[in-house]
């Protein structure tokens, strides 16, 4: 059985953030999972973004970008965990604010505290709260 343990952590950087996902194998085996976003597929299904209440904000626009290789198997040792940076900028269309992912999109405002969690393979990592500036 797969189990993991999911760290992470948030980077402002000007007008994007940067979002470190560690994943950890706590289970007996090897695994081999596939973490690329080049797809925008892995934040498309495993980012939630929530309000400053922990109301669950739904995704705007989703979109796949098309790429040549889709298939990037990333192996994790037992005890050991590997790193996942996905990157976002803060984009306004006609006066709304979006949080913009490779994948997914969260429209959100100024001024305002969100939460970030990440589900992958049925764990959740805790809610990791930033603010929008």
């Amino acid at each position: 059985m797969t189990k993991i343990k999911i760290t992470a952590k948030i980077e402002k950087n000007g007008e994007s953030f940067l979002f470190y996902v560690n994943i950890f194998n706590i289970s007996e085996e090897t695994l081999k999972l596939n973490l690329s976003n080049n797809t925008g597929g892995l934040a498309r299904e495993t980012i939630h973004l929530y309000d400053k209440n922990k109301n669950r904000l739904n995704k705007g626009v989703s979109y796949m970008t098309p790429i040549n290789n889709v298939t990037s198997l990333t192996s994790i040792e037992t005890g050991k965990s590997t790193q996942v940076i996905l990157k976002t900028k803060l984009e306004e269309i006609e006066n709304d604010l979006f949080l913009e992912f490779k994948g997914a999109n969260f429209n959100v405002k100024k001024d305002e505290t969100y939460y970030f969690q990440i589900e992958y393979l049925g764990t959740k990592s805790d809610m990791i709260p930033f603010n929008i500036d």
